[in-house]
């Protein structure tokens, strides 16, 4: 737990830091650039060290070469070694020859005639691809052991002088034994990965696992492979070292190999070119200067403000009882004051607002239950009649069944419309699914037509395969009491119902016009209001339980401009990708 001075609130915080800026920038400026020059400066001079210790690897490329050419030239000038090749010996390389040419770093020694045929050679490497007959040095493709590798030849020509009857060719494998020597030489970490296809394997750093060159950039490879330049970076080999990619080309002109020379990022040199910690202490003096001055004064300019923060954070929290303490005579306590009177003015406010909240929902609750005592007054009357009149005696049996069925009728009205009632105020929790939306449509439009012959419909669906999200149920209830407006529009005569579906921005439109006289302008405002009807014994409820069914599946009920002249309802979903 933080002691109580070290506890800042965020106006104490903002002038800390404005003291800190004031103060600690220009040091931190003055450091920042001190530490620049610095780490500049040594990354330079590493970058230099590192392109010059590169630079050794192709100095000791050539020195194997010119090795070979010396050697081979020694061995044409012996008249041995010319007799042996001139009687077919088989092996006319002597061992102490042999002997000496693995001190210079040689690996083979072959003997090729004049039509650069293999005649003999010291160990078995296959040449993939032949020098000219002019060079002297070369770097060749061989196979050894059935793996590619490159060899860095000198070939001599037998005799030396006049047309040649031998080629002897001496080469050292840019193997692990080449990477060693440069590594030693250099003292830097040395790598060689060969081509194989489009991708560069680095096989003998880790041997039985192969090391892909990777995460170089595709300028950085056209660079290598087609410019044959060398590249450094400060981030090579994941980031891991500072150092060179030197591309080695083969007799053809192809890069078939890239040596890589560096530095492991570690140690003195990130010390040193690190910029923060170059900064750091020459900037820490500073900063605790700056951070005491920045705290002292946020203490003492803050302290006023803190109590009015309280105050406000109550307020907000609705304790409108909040007061804030007036402690000075100036411009803060000013503004505490006027808290105060902001205080007592919205608590005035919410009292009134409750009371006015509350007079309104009892009017509304009163309009209500007006509404809904005048819907049920109708048919308990007719009830009332009916049973009255059921109690004489002289009636016929024609009469009290008419009597009865109009006490059925009349109740099973009142039945329904305290079910749409209590439909239209209690809390859906639809199950929603995913569904095709003409479906719900559909099965309410067969519900409502059933036993009706005397309604022609005509479809026009072009949603094709768009889904919505929603209770197919209630959907299906909110259709049914559309459609039965619908029809009853219509009248006994029947008439024609349009179904059209379409997408349009993400939205599922499903509409349905009939064919009857329409809904007039001075309707309209009042058309989903609860009770309201223009029907003689309709019960006002069946848009607006509709309207209420849609809108918990997430959808929306629109009256549309007609196409035909009837009444045109629709319904718009977010379509369910």
């Amino acid at each position: 737990m933080r002691p109580e001075f070290l506890r800042l609130n965020r106006l104490q915080r903002k002038v800390l830091l404005l003291i800190l800026a004031i103060m600690v920038v220009p040091m931190l400026g003055a450091a920042m650039l001190a530490s620049e020059w610095v780490s500049s400066g040594f990354e330079e001079r590493l970058k230099h060290y590192i392109v010059d210790a590169a630079h050794v690897d192709r100095t000791w490329l050539r020195a194997y070469q010119n090795d070979a050419v010396m050697f081979g030239h020694v061995l044409a000038d012996d008249p041995a070694f010319v007799a042996r090749l001139k009687n077919g010996d088989p092996n006319p390389v002597h061992p102490a020859i042999a002997h000496m040419a693995r001190e210079l770093g040689i690996s083979f020694i072959q003997v090729y005639n004049s039509d650069q045929t293999l005649l003999y050679s010291s160990r078995p490497v296959d040449m993939r691809t032949m020098w000219d007959r002019v060079q002297t040095e070369a770097v060749l493709k061989v196979t050894r052991d059935g793996h590619s590798q490159l060899a860095a030849v000198g070939i001599t020509r037998v005799p030396r002088h006049g047309p040649p009857r031998y080629y002897l060719v001496m080469g050292s494998l840019l193997g692990q034994d080449f990477i060693n020597e440069l590594s030693h030489l250099t003292g830097l970490k040395t790598r060689l990965y060969y081509r194989d296809g489009p991708n560069y394997l680095d096989m003998f750093s880790k041997p039985g696992s192969l090391i892909s060159l990777r995460r170089l950039p595709g300028d950085v490879m056209r660079r290598l492979q087609i410019d044959r330049k060398p590249y450094y970076s400060v981030k090579a080999e994941d980031a891991d070292f500072r150092g060179q990619y030197t591309p080695i080309v083969d007799n053809d002109g192809q890069v078939e190999a890239i040596i890589f020379s560096g530095l492991k990022r570690a140690g003195f040199e990130e010390v040193v070119t690190n910029r923060l910690l170059l900064f750091s202490g020459i900037s820490l003096l500073g900063v605790i200067f700056g951070a005491l001055t920045g705290y002292l004064l946020s203490r003492l300019v803050v302290r006023p403000v803190e109590h009015l923060r309280d105050g406000v954070m109550q307020l907000a929290a609705q304790n409108f009882n909040a007061t804030v303490p007036v402690t000075s005579d100036d411009e803060v306590g000013d503004l505490a004051k006027a808290f105060n009177a902001m205080a007592v003015s919205l608590r005035e406010a919410r009292d009134e607002q409750q009371q006015r909240f509350h007079r309104d929902k009892l009017a509304a609750l009163g309009e209500l239950s007006a509404s809904l005592a005048h819907e049920i007054r109708n048919p308990i009357g007719v009830i009332n009649s009916a049973s009255a009149l059921l109690e004489k005696s002289d009636l016929s049996s024609q009469k009290k069944a008419e009597l009865l069925r109009m006490i059925r009728e009349e109740s099973v009205r009142v039945g329904n419309l305290v079910q749409d009632f209590l439909q239209l105020s209690r809390h859906r929790h639809p199950e929603s699914l995913r569904i095709d939306p003409v479906a719900p449509l559909k099965h309410a439009l067969a519900a409502t037509l059933a036993g009706t012959s005397n309604v022609e419909v005509h479809e026009r669906i072009g949603h094709r395969s768009a889904r919505i999200m929603g209770d197919a149920g209630l959907l299906q209830q909110a259709w049914a009491n559309i459609l039965t407006n619908a029809l009853q529009a219509m009248g006994d005569t029947g008439g024609e119902l349009s179904l059209v579906t379409a997408v349009k921005d993400g939205q599922v439109i499903l509409s349905v016009e009939d064919s009857g006289p329409g809904i007039p302008a001075e309707v309209m405002p009042r058309l989903f209001e609860p009770f309201f009807t223009t029907k003689e014994r309709g019960t006002g409820l069946g848009l607006s339980l509709a309207n209420t069914l849609v809108e918990v599946n997430g959808g929306r009920l629109l009256v549309l401009e007609p196409e035909k002249g009837g009444a045109r309802f629709a319904m718009s979903f977010p379509v369910h990708a």
